[in-house]
């Protein structure tokens, strides 16, 4: 008996310690810390979401958190060496199967159009600069009067918009994407360009109540539901799982460089690289009857020749020509050129992060991120706002200032003016102007217009975030919240 006890007992032990291991601990509908119910008024006190499931943006590829090697991977002689190799991790992301296209920058356009009609600034700064195509020893009238606007180049990449329009294209489509969602939950109503043009001039103080921006989603949903007789208040309003969980952006150089490759990751690792966003060392398909002899990106095969088998064009091509990469993604060689958002140093090992890596980070003041806070608590006046931002500057020590990253630890020689190594920080303006300078981004991946060298995806080069040309586009890229999410 006491035998039979005693594995009566451990058995009970056994059953214990695996009902712990199992997870059962977590719950969703009661907390498992203080055992009150969630979402029951009646039996407890806070309401919550407990299920996530990750919303795919429109138009993205999901790619999975990875180590890779990054940086130059061909013969040095021919590579530029601006890009050493070495080993990163990154978080996953979204980026778009496509690199946006001249009907993506019109419907943009169109709608800059109709909110902003009293304020025209807003569209004339919004436009591709159309004579990119210009040249003085060529004859491209045809493309500065018809590769933005006509039908026929519809699907074709965007061209002549510069780094700080391309940024302002994301955070138009967060907005957009953000609308769009809440309009399909009944939380808002849509509204006409016209209506919303006509709000805008009659209130021009009270904007983010008339055109929809993400950062004030909660304050125009609230709105929204008074002028639809809801009884709906700030403090019932939860948009988590509703609104997008991050922002369209331009991808970080690492990721973008990562995404092209193509390469699966096994168990989060990529133990092999390659040339091209292809396998192989070859420039053609060779061995598929149906792609046979064909060329797997648009670029310039030698003097002259921007034509290559089986195409109908001369520059650009739409954006779903040639066959994608492992990914699915399309035309991360040849085609344009694309921005992504570091800002450009010849990166050395010693200066840069081992996981998602990126130069460029300019923080918004504390001071600023403190209306963050107070705008997810409930409803404040302006008095007590006023004391609630004291509190967090003051008491919870929050500083006034920000922080530019641009140029931190940056000592490399080729960043540098001559053979001394400066730092921009300590540059005078004469020399800042002799330096790459914060103001200048990479971009990446060869264009119609490049040679074979630069479809490589570990080749950068780099432009002022003012300028612009006739073979640079680009795509977005959304940061992934909570992992991936097979919804």
């Amino acid at each position: 008996m006491k035998i039979v006890g005693k594995f009566v007992g451990f058995v009970g032990l056994a059953l214990l310690f695996a009902g712990c291991q199992s997870g059962n601990a977590v719950s969703e509908s009661f907390s498992e810390r203080t055992g009150f119910a969630y979402n029951a008024p009646s039996e407890g006190f806070f309401n919550v979401r407990t299920v996530y499931e990750g919303k795919i943006p429109p138009g993205m590829v999901y790619i999975d958190v990875m180590t890779t090697v990054k940086g130059v991977n061909s013969d040095p002689v021919s590579s530029p060496s601006n890009n050493p190799k070495r080993r990163i991790s990154n978080s996953g992301y979204f980026i778009d199967q496509f690199e946006i296209t001249n009907l993506n920058w019109r419907e943009y356009v169109a709608w800059l159009s109709g909110v902003y009609v009293n304020d025209p600034r807003r569209i004339v700064l919004a436009l591709p600069d159309e004579t990119v195509w210009r040249k003085a020893l060529a004859y491209n009238e045809p493309y500065v009067q018809n590769y933005y606007s006509h039908v026929a180049y519809g699907f074709y990449p965007v061209v002549g918009v510069t780094f700080k329009q391309a940024q302002a294209y994301c955070e138009w489509r967060t907005d957009r994407v953000n609308e769009y969602e809440l309009i399909n939950q009944g939380l808002i109503e849509f509204k006409d360009l016209k209506t919303i043009a006509e709000n805008l001039k009659n209130n021009p103080d009270s904007a983010h109540l008339y055109v929809f921006t993400t950062d004030f989603a909660r304050q125009y949903v609230i709105a929204a539901q008074r002028n639809m007789k809801s009884s709906l208040t700030c403090e019932d309003l939860d948009l988590d799982g509703v609104l997008f969980d991050s922002k369209f952006r331009l991808p970080t150089e690492a990721e973008w460089e990562y995404a092209a490759y193509g390469i699966e990751a096994v168990d989060g690792n990529i133990e092999e690289t390659q040339t091209y966003p292809w396998k192989g060392e070859q420039l053609r398909s060779f061995g598929v009857k149906k792609t046979d002899g064909q060329f797997y990106a648009n670029f310039m095969r030698g003097r002259g020749d921007f034509i290559g088998n089986n195409m109908n064009g001369t520059y650009t091509m739409p954006v779903n020509s040639f066959m994608p990469n492992a990914y699915g993604l399309y035309n991360m060689a040849g085609n344009v050129n694309e921005w992504v958002l570091d800002v450009y140093r010849a990166t050395t090992n010693e200066v840069v992060e081992e996981y998602n890596s990126f130069r460029g980070n300019v923080y918004e003041s504390d001071s600023v991120y403190a209306e963050s806070i107070l705008n997810k608590l409930p409803s404040l006046d302006p008095v007590m706002r006023d004391s609630m931002r004291n509190v967090l500057l003051r008491e919870r020590g929050f500083a006034m200032t920000g922080g530019d990253y641009r140029d931190y630890k940056d000592g490399d020689r080729r960043s540098a003016l001559g053979d001394s190594v400066l730092r921009m920080e300590n540059a005078t303006p004469i020399e800042r102007a002799n330096m790459i300078s914060n103001t200048v981004h990479i971009y990446k991946g060869g264009s119609w217009r490049d040679r074979a060298i630069w479809l490589n995806p570990a080749n950068r080069r780099y432009l002022n975030e003012n300028k612009c040309t006739d073979d640079i586009g680009f795509r977005c890229a959304m940061s992934s919240v909570g992992g991936k999410n097979d919804n």
